[in-house]
């Protein structure tokens, strides 16, 4: 049954390591032992729920030596009960009943305390039986013994108020030994690694190596590739935690020309795209808008290193086609109206003409008439060419108007359900508030 173990005995730990990014460098600083905790830690839940108990168990324990926390000691205990339940070897059933009592020692008001109690039921009987019924009257002795050569001892201090033993001071934590070797771990789950040019592994990676550097490089799909360095310690275990960056999805849009496109808000780039958007891995909103066309807004869900394309041919807006039609009746009322001026300069030419054979001589009366019809005719065409005119201009004032303020807005579509995440929940978070830190893992 997976389990959550909440490690708020590291608490001060965590505060420390988390305040090293606000202190500045210096050239060649020791590592900080808190630091190093941490990775250990990280390390080990990695490896715990890649099924390597027995690795999982060290790292915790070794966290513990760095930093020493009861949570530590739960999760080794944790480690090294799965560890027997793997492969029942009695070495392992032993170490997890004397870790278990150690961690109810060094924290009488642990929050995993019946848990512990729990598994201590389940155990105890299984080591007595393993050792003949010898540990059966034992009570909360110490465990029986077992062959020591090769472990390292961890003392638990005293200040983290663990409960002396009848014969003085707490027990000895130890941690099996088991020469250079490096802990490489990964995020994301199936991430692969390869150590000084072999082969790509699974994740995590536990292999002896001589000390000194080593060049280590880990992938998965659909994450950039990672390139490091490791220096491994003599004789001793280095976890190194590795987490791959996601690699960005593509995204190439076609159809109506010069048209912007918006990605969560943000314009992108116009139609048609040059090259592909990159965007990031998940949900999006997608908007394709131009002046006078109707918007297109889509949602995608784009996995990582995904390539997607959009077609969005817009359709004019019935704003613009108005516009258009408006426009169209002003020219036209533009072109009645000139038609209108034209010929009323021709009927006052004529009139000009009437007037000034008027003055050199005498008019017959059908030449006044004449002059009179060109005069009342050139008024009247004046004053349509006029009318015609002014409507025309309104007219196409109006068009005008509608075809500089049509730019629709994109209603968002409406919401979709839920799916399911592409990723797995993280199964290390840590949680920050005003008056604790706690570190949350998931076995």
């Amino acid at each position: 049954m997976r389990r959550a173990i909440r490690a708020s005995g590291v608490r001060a730990c965590l505060l420390l390591v988390l305040s090293l990014a606000a202190t500045p460098a210096r050239a060649e600083a020791p590592v900080d032992p808190r630091a190093q905790a941490a990775d250990f830690f990280t390390a080990g839940a990695r490896a715990y729920d890649a099924g390597q108990y027995a690795v999982a168990a060290e790292a915790f324990l070794k966290a513990h030596a760095l930093l020493p926390s009861p949570s530590f000691l739960f999760s080794a205990a944790q480690a090294h009960r799965r560890q027997y339940l793997a492969d029942a070897t009695p070495e392992h059933l032993q170490r997890a009943i004397a870790l278990y009592r150690e961690y109810l020692r060094a924290d009488p008001q642990a929050k995993r305390r019946e848990d512990a109690m729990e598994a201590l039921q389940a155990l105890v009987p299984l080591e007595g039986r393993l050792a003949g019924g010898a540990l059966a009257s034992a009570g909360e002795g110490a465990p029986a013994e077992a062959d020591t050569s090769g472990l390292v001892e961890i003392p638990v201090p005293r200040g983290d108020g663990a409960a002396p033993r009848a014969g003085g001071g707490p027990a000895p934590i130890t941690s099996r030994r088991g020469g250079t070797r490096l802990l490489l771990t990964a995020l994301p789950d199936g991430a692969e690694i390869a150590l000084d040019g072999g082969a790509f592994s699974p994740a995590p990676l536990v292999v002896g190596v001589q000390p000194g550097p080593h060049a280590v490089r880990v992938r998965a799909n659909g994450y950039h590739e990672e390139q490091l360095t490791v220096r491994a310690v003599p004789e001793e275990l280095l976890p190194r935690h590795v987490v791959l960056r996601p690699k960005a999805a593509r995204l190439r849009v076609r159809g109506s020309t010069g048209a912007h496109v918006a990605i969560d808000g943000q314009v992108r780039g116009t139609v048609p795209t040059s090259a592909p958007l990159e965007v990031e891995p998940g949900a999006h909103l997608v908007t394709i808008s131009l002046a006078g066309h109707e918007p297109l807004s889509k949602r995608i869900t784009l996995g990582r290193d995904e390539a997607a394309e959009i077609t969005a041919e817009l359709p004019l807006t019935a704003q613009r086609v108005a516009a258009w039609t408006v426009l169209a009746a002003g020219g036209a009322g533009v072109a009645v109206s000139g038609v209108l001026a034209g010929l009323a300069l021709g009927r006052d030419a004529e009139a000009v003409t009437l007037r000034d054979q008027r003055e050199t001589g005498v008019l017959l009366p059908e030449d006044r008439d004449r002059y009179n019809q060109a005069v009342r005719a050139r008024n009247d065409l004046a004053l349509a060419a006029a009318i015609t005119g002014g409507v025309a201009g309104l007219t196409l004032a109006t068009g005008a108007a509608l075809f500089v303020l049509d730019h629709p807005e994109a209603a968002p579509p409406p919401a979709e359900r839920p799916r399911t995440p592409r990723e797995p929940a993280p199964r290390v978070e840590f949680t920050v508030s005003a008056s604790s830190l706690r570190l949350r893992v998931e076995f």
